[in-house]
């Protein structure tokens, strides 16, 4: 979450954004570790997982890395000028950090908070190198929490190589595995993008590809899913 410098919240404010939220409480008041970074902020909890949200005054903000992509994110936004907060899944949930049910929970404690954060300018998603708008947020978050598609633009983003092929980015947070569509299915880079999107949403919910597949394509065509040799990529060919 960024805010700019004089802008970034207390602890008292954290808490009393959280404390006016429905389904969420504050479990704690995180204090610098011994003998770590002096990082303050809060712990919450909602549907029996806690959460740390910390970089608060007046301990240190959060390091954030360059976000390449932005959605819905005003122009006058300069990362460089502004401070972070992290909420983060807690120690307890460490294991399990990556899958779709902490994912899921977090984001909507974010979109449930983002709206009462005074000063906020944008929501980043370091897994797939983006910067969100918080209007874009809450919105595409808010339908995802209410049954609706996984937020494919957001939590992964698409650009395309010096080589024609149009590769997602932050799907291998969830599936250990990037999406890649070849020149002969980009040159129409909207409907690639739509179909790496539809794709995205799927492979999601059910995991790795280990073995090529023949699937429908959302235009009727026969398409084929292949993992790489490694394992890390999965490209999309006509079937």
């Amino acid at each position: 979450m960024l805010f700019a410098r004089e802008r970034r919240p207390s602890n008292d404010v954290l808490r009393e954004v959280a404390a006016e939220t429905e389904r969420l409480a504050v479990t704690s008041e995180l204090g610098p570790a011994e003998g770590g970074a002096a990082v303050t902020g809060i712990e919450v909890l909602r549907d029996g997982m806690t959460y740390d949200l910390v970089g608060s005054t007046p301990g240190a903000a959060v390091a954030l890395p360059t976000m390449r992509y932005r959605l819905g994110v005003p122009k006058d936004v300069v990362e460089s000028r502004k401070v972070a907060l992290a909420l983060q899944p807690g120690p307890h949930l460490a294991a399990g950090a990556r899958t779709v049910p902490v994912v899921r929970t977090m984001m909507g404690i974010a979109a449930m908070i983002a709206p009462h954060l005074p000063g906020l300018r944008a929501l980043a998603w370091p897994p797939a190198g983006t910067l969100i708008g918080p209007e874009f947020f809450v919105s595409s978050m808010t339908a995802w929490l209410a049954g609706g598609a996984f937020p494919a633009l957001g939590l992964t983003a698409f650009a395309a190589d010096d080589q024609g092929w149009l590769a997602s980015e932050g799907l291998a947070y969830f599936t250990g595995q990037e999406l890649r569509i070849p020149p002969e299915l980009t040159e129409d880079r909207a409907g690639a993008t739509r179909l790496g999107v539809r794709l995205v949403n799927q492979l999601v919910g059910r995991g790795r590809v280990r073995e090529r597949e023949g699937i429908i394509g959302p235009e009727g065509d026969r398409l084929v899913l292949e993992p790489s040799a490694d394992g890390r990529h999965i490209a999309i060919r006509r079937g």
